[in-house]
């Protein structure tokens, strides 16, 4: 089953908006005035009724903070905007110790894709660890509920496929767009890395489709290595990775591709694996009998990973 295709995760209008405040300790509320309590309180959506007295609307809004403090612990998923991105998060600890970021194919959205997180966080080894997905939401828009990392031509590429071969698609420089949105999101890691003092070493890149050309993109171009790189129906995008490929050697490669893959061809996969793994990273492919989609296996093999990353 295509996760591009099933939801079990609510839709963006379901979910619990967050907005990145930082929690406001008991002594700076006690400082503010009851004017700026109250507008402080009309921001978050909490009504004053019932409060008499300033230290009232106090502890109003320090039960609130807790309250929402347990709902981002508790795995389920909720909405942030991250450096103009929305993001969906999930995750198991107010200080997680690992960040997995996960992207979304071509005219695809961040719901998904934050299957891949729900999944992990109830049912994997690693539900018990302190984790944080961030599955975010491509900046370029195509239609409703449709979103790119950068533009693509579906129909050039389907003829080059045809006319040139499935191993000669790519030949053309990437749009400018790539690197824009590429900095876009790397900006968005380090933020989420510099909240948590977290390095790159605890940080998980994984993308599908056109998602994964942009973490295999993260993985070979930022300086810091990451803990590992997860490629559902990769490619070699760009023959620039074959060289950038030698300065990542070691990092850990999780990579599966459908056999059947009409869109991506497999034998995309497989060079995409050739070039990673003679640069020197520690490659593991994974052939299935199945189209352009993430396998079962393909999430039950990211959790064994992750689980590894532990030890």
């Amino acid at each position: 089953t295509s996760f591009r295709q099933r939801k079990f995760c609510p839709s963006r209008s379901e979910l619990p908006a967050q907005d990145g405040r930082e929690i406001i300790m008991e002594g700076e509320l006690k400082s503010k005035s009851i004017k700026e309590l109250k507008a402080m309180m009309k921001d978050l959506n909490i009504s004053p009724s019932g409060c008499l007295e300033k230290k009232d609307l106090v502890n109003k809004i320090l039960k609130f903070q807790e309250q929402e403090k347990k709902k981002v612990q508790s795995g389920k998923p909720y909405i942030e905007k991250k450096n103009g991105m929305k993001c969906i998060m999930m995750q198991t600890d107010e200080n997680p110790e690992m960040l997995v970021f996960v992207f979304h194919g071509f005219g695809a959205n961040a719901d998904n894709l934050a299957d891949v997180g729900k999944y992990i966080l109830q049912q994997g080894k690693v539900k018990s660890k302190k984790l944080k997905f961030v599955t975010v939401n491509a900046p370029m828009e195509l239609g409703p509920d449709s979103f790119a990392w950068w533009p693509l031509n579906l129909m050039e590429l389907a003829m080059k496929r045809m006319q040139q071969g499935p191993t000669d698609m790519f030949d053309e420089a990437p749009p400018k767009q790539m690197e824009d949105t590429r900095d876009q999101v790397r900006e968005l890691i380090y933020a989420e890395m510099k909240k948590y003092k977290l390095p790159m070493s605890k940080v998980v890149l994984a993308g599908f489709s056109q998602g994964s050309w942009l973490a295999t993109e993260l993985a070979l171009t930022m300086k810091e290595q990451a803990a590992a790189l997860v490629v559902y129906s990769g490619a070699l995008y760009k023959k620039e990775w074959i060289q950038l490929a030698s300065e990542k050697k070691g990092l850990k490669v999780l990579q599966f591709h459908g056999q059947q893959d009409f869109i991506l061809p497999f034998e995309q996969g497989q060079l995409l694996h050739d070039a990673l793994k003679k640069g020197g990273l520690d490659t593991n492919f994974h052939s299935f009998f199945g189209e352009h989609t993430i396998p079962e296996i393909g999430l039950q093999k990211l959790d064994d990973m992750l689980h590894s990353l532990w030890k």
